[in-house]
């Protein structure tokens, strides 16, 4: 059976520290000082194992001292004792026992840490911070474009809070209230449309799901999509038709920057790539089997497209020898291309509706009527080539090939097609397969 003898230090003066003597059996001891415990040598009792506060001449503020010593150096001994009845004797070391004493002593610094939970701010900016070492949901690296609005997200909850006269909240506060709040404010004071609303819900869902412990998100009713909806609405934009683009193609334009705007949209027209990919379309193409392609990998999505070159963009290409100008920023563009397209009198009168909060606070669907040329940007470019060739009858699949959208939901969702469009187009087709019936009847006939 173990046995536990104390001694004091020779060093010290008259505040030795003790030292606890180990014995484990017969031929093993071990000892290790007992930090942090000094007895006074005076009153230090080598038969009691103590100190003797019944000596004369104590003080009180000695007593008082003493019996806590003696009060854990008995602890500290009768723990020691039982701990070594459930450890090998031959692991009971200098260290073992150094260990025993620390952890008796000073039990607070062996207890489980409980990390302290994060807040909101503080994980917007964990997970802004070094994006180049997360990835999305397929495995490619995040955009700058997609960081930019991870970027948004944060500004808006800065001023959100700030309206609130709050620097940062805890993410238990990220409610059902909360999400209301929050929504009303970027539909009122930041004047933001539904789908916008609806990005920054669904980025800041992200977030809070990537940067916040999954304990902590236990409590955090902001990521249950039942009570906290991202939503979002289809939007009203515009296409050119054919006939428009030609307008833009002729009308004369003397001003040479604006010349360059007019002939980069409707490369972008006859390509259907999107504006950040415009950049791509410049050197010569690659000719393959009689006709002449662009490969490029879409910035935005990763997909692997190509792009065959049809009259209309293999005559700006020649207009500028392959070697197409620089993009200017996509905001200064959308301002620019406004201005031609009004100078080809795209005067035509179109309703957009979308989703925005009036006056009173309230929520509501807005109808608003504008000239055409007043609402075509750079990504009306985009969706004129999808919906054209649609109308073109080419098949969906084919299109959707170019232009990369990876669903056909999603791509008919993306065009512009009016409903008496699709009627036409309907009636169109039926005829032209009843002709065919009535032919191959006859053929049969004759035969």
């Amino acid at each position: 059976m173990a046995t536990i003898k104390y001694l004091i230090s020779k060093r010290g003066g008259d505040r030795p520290e003790v030292i606890i003597r180990l014995k484990v059996n017969q031929s093993q001891r071990v000892q290790a000082k007992v930090n942090g415990i000094f007895v006074y040598r005076a009153y230090w009792s080598e038969k009691k194992q103590k100190e003797d506060t019944s000596r004369m001449y104590v003080k009180p503020w000695e007593e008082k001292e003493m019996d806590a010593n003696n009060i854990k150096l008995a602890n500290l001994k009768e723990t020691i004792i039982q701990r070594c009845k459930i450890v090998a004797e031959e692991d009971i070391t200098g260290e073992w026992l150094k260990e025993q004493i620390d952890q008796i002593l000073h039990p607070s610094k062996y207890e489980p840490k409980t990390a302290k939970p994060i807040t909101l701010m503080e994980a917007v900016q964990s997970f802004l911070d070094n994006p180049e070492n997360r990835l999305t949901q397929d495995g490619n690296p995040v955009k700058k474009s997609t960081q930019r609005e991870y970027n948004q997200v944060k500004n808006h909850l800065t001023a959100y809070l700030g309206s609130l006269g709050k620097d940062d909240i805890e993410t238990d506060e990220l409610d059902s209230v909360f999400h209301s709040k929050f929504v009303h404010f970027l539909y009122g004071t930041q004047g933001l449309k539904k789908n916008t609303v609806g990005k920054m819900i669904r980025c800041l869902k992200t977030i809070i799901n990537n940067a916040v412990p999954r304990a902590q998100r236990v409590n955090c009713e902001f990521v249950d999509s039942n009570k906290c909806k991202a939503f979002a609405e289809e939007v009203d934009n515009i296409y050119l038709t054919e006939e428009e683009l030609q307008k833009i193609a002729t009308v004369e334009i003397k001003t040479p920057y604006l010349d360059r705007v007019r002939d980069q949209f409707l490369l972008l027209a006859w390509t259907g790539c999107r504006y950040s990919d415009l950049g791509k379309l410049t050197g010569k193409p690659i000719t393959e089997e009689g006709f002449s392609c662009y490969k490029l990998t879409q910035q935005k999505t990763g997909n692997e497209v190509t792009i065959p070159i049809l009259p209309e963009t293999d005559r700006i290409l020649r207009k500028y020898n392959y070697n197409m100008p620089k993009p200017m920023a996509n905001q200064k563009f959308n301002e620019y291309i406004k201005d031609v397209a009004k100078m080809a009198k795209l005067d035509d009168k179109v309703t957009i509706k979308h989703t925005e909060q009036d006056n009173n606070g309230e929520v509501c669907a807005v109808k608003r009527t504008y000239r055409k040329w007043e609402v075509v940007t750079a990504h009306t470019a985009r969706r004129s080539f999808a919906s054209n060739m649609y109308n073109r009858d080419f098949n969906t699949m084919m299109i959707m090939a170019i232009t990369g959208h990876k669903t056909e939901k999603a791509f008919l969702t993306y065009i512009k097609v009016k409903p008496e469009e699709h009627a036409k187009k309907m009636f169109k087709q039926f005829m032209e397969q009843e002709r065919r019936r009535r032919e191959e009847e006859s053929s049969e006939n004759q035969q």
